[in-house]
């Protein structure tokens, strides 16, 4: 039996090794996004990346090219509808083209009409 538990240990540590740190998505304004605000999801990367893409309820919907050198991401979000209600999540790909693990999600949730 060990070498069977040492050969599942192995194959978890090598699927976590293939992707590369996670990154962190913030909204902005955190709390209280109307309907017709400007929202901005910046995405916080541990290391350069090549790439770095937003997911809206699990389907890409944007992605930026960088140069290497910026450490975070925006994705700006003009006159918010109802429909842009959802979880959000964003990943990275690194210089060595590896993707990495998903960001823990961020709900955005449209409230009534702003200002």
């Amino acid at each position: 039996t060990a070498p069977v538990s040492l050969a599942g240990w192995w194959l978890v540590a090598r699927s976590r090794a293939q992707h590369s740190r996670q990154p962190l998505l913030s909204l902005h304004p955190s709390m209280g996004v109307a309907l017709g605000d400007n929202v901005t999801l910046r995405c916080h990367l541990p290391q350069p990346a090549l790439q770095v893409l937003l997911y809206w309820n699990k389907a890409e919907i944007r992605h930026q090219y960088s140069t290497g050198e910026q450490n975070t991401a925006e994705f700006v979000f003009e006159a918010i509808e109802w429909e842009h209600t959802g979880t959000y999540r964003c990943r990275y790909e690194d210089k060595e083209r590896k993707m990495s693990a998903l960001s823990d999600p961020v709900e955005l949730l449209v409230t009534g009409e702003g200002d």
